[in-house]
């Protein structure tokens, strides 16, 4: 599976700019998390000074700006699918970087089994709401013909 175009597809589901220096920190850090689902273990000490030296900046940024990416993902108004990964209908605050990047990297690598779902042509249950979710069909419909 290609991963990263599913990293890529999820984030421009939520609107985010990919002009923003962060949206590129996210999907390697998620990358790099799917090597080693440790690095979410320690992602100042370890995960964002990766980062930083492969796009030759310091932690600090990284941090920020990967900040940035999740208050748009959080502000997005692709509700369905913020119930789906984030369960926001049950969270009073938007998460934080490592909060956010462990319900992505979850996310991603179960997107495998929406792929056969949504492959097969059977209704999609919002996982929040147990009801049927014809955008959530349709994204994971688009998500897995992007893949192929």
């Amino acid at each position: 599976m290609n991963y990263e175009n599913v990293i890529i597809s999820t984030l421009d589901s939520f609107g985010v700019n990919r002009s923003y220096t962060g949206y590129d920190y996210v999907i390697h850090s998620l990358l790099l998390i799917i090597e080693d689902s440790d690095r979410l273990n320690c992602i100042t000490k370890s995960l964002y000074l990766d980062i930083a030296r492969h796009f030759h900046t310091s932690w600090n940024c990284v941090e920020k700006n990967m900040r940035t990416i999740v208050t748009s993902v959080w502000n997005s108004h692709n509700t369905e699918l913020l119930d789906v990964i984030f369960n926001k209908s049950n969270r009073d605050k938007k998460p934080t970087n490592k909060e956010f990047l462990k319900y992505m990297y979850d996310y991603v690598i179960r997107a495998d089994d929406y792929m056969q779902i949504a492959d097969m042509d059977v209704p999609v249950l919002c996982p929040i709401s147990n009801k049927y979710c014809e955008s959530l069909r349709l994204f994971y419909l688009r998500l897995s013909r992007m893949i192929e």
